[in-house]
């Protein structure tokens, strides 16, 4: 079973997502989480998040960067009334330091034109799936968003029984 998520780093209804969104998937060890960013161009700082975000996901292999990246977006969800356009970078790098990535190196990697273009993609994907808010949750391709983390969890629970 997969689970994909669009998620904007900014946004007040993702950040307060997350927690059911980490339970519903500590609940079920065989889903396939898949984390898309899809930031919001009324959001002044998201896209720099997302660029973040990527570098740290892809700053190292394996459960190292599993683990960064998930600590990195759990840390930035739970700063994001802190961090402003201004002083984004200064927060974002220390918080891919608290998350166990370089953030020189990290920073580095946001501002290259490869990593504009992947989070691009990520956009471009969510519009051609029908995303036009975040956070967006699709369940083995159905799109769940406004349902209440207790019916995501009966759909989960109905695609794991059809197996």
């Amino acid at each position: 079973m997969t689970i994909v998520e669009f998620s904007d780093m900014q946004c007040p209804h993702c950040a307060k997502a997350a927690p059911a969104i980490e339970q519903l998937l500590a609940q079920e060890a065989e889903v396939h989480f898949v984390f898309q960013n899809f930031p919001l161009p009324m959001h002044d700082w998201a896209e720099k998040a997302a660029e973040y975000v990527d570098c740290v996901g892809s700053a190292s292999a394996g459960g190292a960067a599993h683990d960064a990246v998930w600590k990195f977006i759990q840390k930035t969800f739970e700063d994001q009334t802190n961090i402003t356009a201004a002083n984004a970078d200064e927060k974002l790098k220390a918080i891919a330091t608290a998350s166990g990535a370089n953030a020189d190196e990290i920073a580095a990697c946001a501002a290259k034109p490869d990593t504009k273009a992947r989070i691009e993609a990520s956009i471009a994907l969510g519009k051609s799936v029908g995303v036009t808010g975040t956070p967006a949750l699709f369940i083995n391709g159905r799109n769940t968003s406004g349902s209440s983390v207790d019916v995501q969890k009966k759909i989960v629970d109905f695609q794991a029984s059809q197996k």
